[in-house]
């Protein structure tokens, strides 16, 4: 196989071959085996965040909010509560979910209970901290997190790069958006993965592993981790490669096969035409990058503002039907932006996993013995 093999669309690719290396000592890596009451501390913070600060603050203007708006604060609690139990493997999620909850019960607050409105508005801010602070507890470096059921966000070691998200059957290589939009991120289906290996670049000059589509990592010298599934590969700088590799090992025993995409070239470029479409927007007349989770925000915001105004038609007996016929629709758009945000991200899902066509040859040298790039040595 050579290089010419692969599709116009997924390169420059990387050398087709390398040569043989011999493993070398490599510091261990610091995590600690567990954190203690990592679970337990989560959730108790996330519940405090996302259900008992906003329904407490919501329960001291009772008195003065109207029954039907408390009511339709209360539900939105409610609705976080049970989304943020759903989504609990995903802290990255938190915060919005704390968000959802906290701003209903700010508004009726202040619209109804001018001195505890002061004290809910500091809920706005406070609640989505607190989520955060969870997640972050939840997901703490440590040895354990390969058996926990639970997204673990790892920053690449380099400033502005982006971060890995290691799922419970996926790692997605998350890195900041630059240039002229259309960038897709890149997965590798960990059922599918053939090596984890923790190493080290030397050498003094940066360097560049490509991706497919014309992306790429930077590189330079210092510990890095070597990823391989199905004939993809990465190259990626971490600051534990060594316990990112044993987590990323521990998951994939585990791991559901997740190709259920594209089986022939032509779907495969449908699928890769429409992805890199959704990823692109124009901004001051360029192309940049789209950000399809503004969908999610957008709907979820119009959800709450148009339930609000059916709440209010409902509850003060309205008969005017421009209010009901106003609240239906922005309601109703809400909820279609919602589930059209949730299609659109389990197909952009597909189109990650799937950077190199059907048959593709191996992206570089995947043999554990041999450097993908010149200078690239394993960790025993």
């Amino acid at each position: 196989m050579t290089q010419r093999e692969h599709l116009p669309e997924v390169l420059p690719a990387p050398p087709e071959s390398g040569a043989e290396v011999r493993p070398v000592a490599g510091q261990g890596t610091s995590a600690p085996d567990t954190v203690p009451g990592r679970r337990v501390i989560a959730f108790l913070l996330a519940a405090l965040g996302i259900v008992l600060l906003p329904a407490g603050l919501l329960a001291l203007g009772l008195s003065t909010v109207p029954g039907y708006f408390t009511g339709w604060a209360a539900g939105w609690i409610g609705t976080a509560a049970v989304v943020w139990l759903v989504d609990s493997r995903t802290p990255r999620r938190w915060p919005g979910w704390a968000l959802l909850a906290a701003v209903p019960q700010a508004f009726v607050n202040v619209l109804f209970a001018a001195p505890i409105g002061l004290i809910s508005l500091v809920a706005v801010a406070a609640s989505p901290a607190l989520a955060t602070l969870a997640g972050r507890r939840f997901a703490q470096p440590a040895k354990d997190l390969a058996e926990l059921d639970v997204e673990i966000p790892v920053p690449l070691d380099a400033l502005g790069s982006g971060r890995l998200l290691i799922g419970r059957d996926r790692i997605v290589l998350a890195q900041t958006a630059r240039g002229s939009g259309g960038r897709v991120r890149q997965a590798l289906p960990l059922a599918e993965l053939a090596l984890a290996q923790p190493g080290e670049i030397g050498g003094g000059e940066d360097g560049w592993w490509p991706l497919p589509g014309g992306a790429g990592i930077r590189l330079r010298r210092g510990p890095a981790l070597r990823l391989v599934a199905g004939m993809q590969q990465w190259i990626v700088h971490v600051a534990d490669p060594q316990l990112v590799a044993s987590i990323v090992r521990r998951r994939a025993t585990a791991a559901w096969p997740l190709r259920t995409g594209p089986q022939d070239s032509a779907s495969w470029h449908r699928l890769r035409t429409w992805a890199v479409g959704r990823m692109t927007t124009v901004r001051r007349g360029r192309q940049a990058q789209a950000y399809p989770g503004f969908r999610a925000l957008l709907g979820s915001a119009l959800a709450v503002f148009g339930s609000m105004l059916l709440t209010t038609a409902i509850g003060r007996g309205v008969g005017d039907p421009v209010l009901w016929i106003v609240a239906v629709v922005v309601l109703g758009s809400g909820v279609l932006l919602a589930v059209g945000w949730l299609r659109v991200r389990r197909r952009l899902d597909q189109a990650e996993l799937h950077q190199l066509p059907p048959g593709s040859p191996p992206w570089g040298d995947l043999r554990p013995d041999h450097a993908p790039i010149p200078d690239w040595r394993p960790f025993m």
